[in-house]
């Protein structure tokens, strides 16, 4: 069903930017309905991303994958370094 949903959504964008551009021709640049119609093209567009995030989020078994190899790192502690010892002056306020 989403495959349908896209391919209609991506028609939708389609017929509306050719409905705009012939607005915009047959009107000779002077009509507000070229640029309504192109601001309207979002609303389609949304629904192809979030049926596409559907699909991707699902894979998360490389995301769990992924975590557990960060457990092999052996965290390090680092000091910063003494400011005097590396030339910097202590301000004085």
């Amino acid at each position: 069903m989403s495959r349908v949903g896209v391919r209609v959504s991506w028609l939708a964008i389609a017929v509306m930017i050719l409905l705009s551009a012939n607005s915009y021709i047959t009107s000779g640049g002077g009509s507000i309905d070229a640029w309504a119609l192109l601001l309207l093209i979002p609303l389609p567009l949304s629904y192809i991303i979030s049926e596409k995030t559907k699909i991707e989020g699902s894979n998360n078994e490389k995301l769990e994958k992924w975590e557990d190899s960060n457990e092999d790192f052996i965290e390090i502690e680092k000091e910063a370094d003494n400011p005097l010892e590396a030339g910097f002056d202590i301000p004085i306020l």
